[in-house]
């Protein structure tokens, strides 16, 4: 563990050369997980709580890491620790390694017929208010054990932890043949399913006095202030489309955190355009009113993503089933 003043030996003449053999005979498969704690806990305290080990446990696993690696991969400070460049360098590489090792451990868990194991899903919006939850339910009814971890986020974000391994599936808006053309390499390495066609609806909240009209037009709307999709949403062609020659409103805030747009539709009389599933999802709860209002475009195709260069596991497997059965019953619905 280096302090403040440590030199990056890795960039120094001299620094020790490696190679896959040299590396297979120092590095333990341990080392990455303490290593991956301490960069998730930012200290060495945290992480030995969290593995339920001693810190000076913790602090000699690192140091001999860092010995191997040869170079400094922490740098201490008053709130904990921080990577160093030559850290930075190493964390993809450990996170992959690791990822690669929890899809050994889900191949190894297979006999048991995906009954167990674990799927890491990836979610927007389009898919975080129905199709997801209903699909981790009917999952559930079959295989209880299963563990279904979710992180949410644009595609940007979520894409590339896919192609990486950290994600099993991505579910929701699928991404355009521009935003693929974008993506670059990464993309190829991945295979998109569409399972539904999502519409877009514009949403209030339940207590907005506009809730109970019958007939509405956009332009009556336009100077209220409004929530749209981020630029970096599968959305937003649609939401540039929707406002057309009008252009985007002048007072909005663009967001994909449904907590935090059914908090501001809850507490002001903001509108919103939110996909037809969850609107309507949160319009049955009683959170939300869907405003009548006509000539609302397509969304767009709503489903998952996979690693095209690698079969999914046997509880993914699982999940998928239970999303296409789901998909089905919400596609017909729409």
């Amino acid at each position: 563990m280096a302090d403040s003043n440590v030199v990056d030996t890795a960039a120094q003449p001299g620094a020790a050369r490696h190679s896959r053999q040299s590396l297979a005979r120092r590095l333990r498969l341990q080392q990455l997980m303490i290593f991956e704690q301490v960069v998730a806990s930012g200290s060495l305290l945290a992480a030995a709580g969290e593995l339920a080990m001693t810190q000076p446990a913790i602090s000699k696993s690192i140091q001999e890491l860092e010995s191997q690696l040869g170079g400094a991969l922490f740098v201490r400070g008053k709130r904990g620790v921080q990577l160093t460049e030559f850290g930075r360098r190493f964390e993809p590489h450990a996170a992959h390694m690791l990822a690669e090792l929890r899809q050994l451990a889900e191949t190894l868990n297979a006999t048991h017929a995906g009954t167990r194991g674990q799927v890491v899903v990836g979610t927007l919006i389009s898919a975080s208010a129905a199709l997801l939850p209903e699909a981790i339910v009917r999952l559930r009814r079959g295989a209880p054990d299963v563990v279904v971890t979710v992180r949410v986020g644009p595609n940007t974000l979520l894409f590339p932890l896919l192609a990486r391994g950290e994600l099993d599936v991505v579910v929701g808006a699928l991404p355009g043949p521009a935003t693929a053309a974008v993506a670059g390499a990464e993309s190829a390495r991945l295979a998109s399913q569409p399972v539904y066609d999502e519409a877009l609806r514009v949403v209030v909240g339940a207590q907005h006095p506009l809730a109970r009209r019958r007939k509405l037009a956009l332009t009556e709307l336009m100077a209220l202030d409004w929530i749209v999709p981020t630029p970096d949403s599968m959305a937003w062609p649609s939401v540039r489309a929707f406002f057309g020659a009008a252009g985007l409103p002048a007072r909005r805030i663009e967001s994909v955190s449904i907590l935090t747009n059914l908090a501001l539709l809850a507490s002001s009389p903001m509108v919103a355009l939110m996909p037809q599933a969850a609107a309507e999802r949160f319009a049955q709860g009683g959170q939300l009113a869907v405003l009548p209002i006509r000539g609302l475009g397509a969304f767009g195709a709503v489903g998952y993503t996979v690693r095209a260069d690698r079969a999914p596991s046997a509880a993914t497997e699982r999940f998928l089933a239970a999303l296409r059965a789901t998909s089905e019953r919400l596609g017909r619905s729409l």
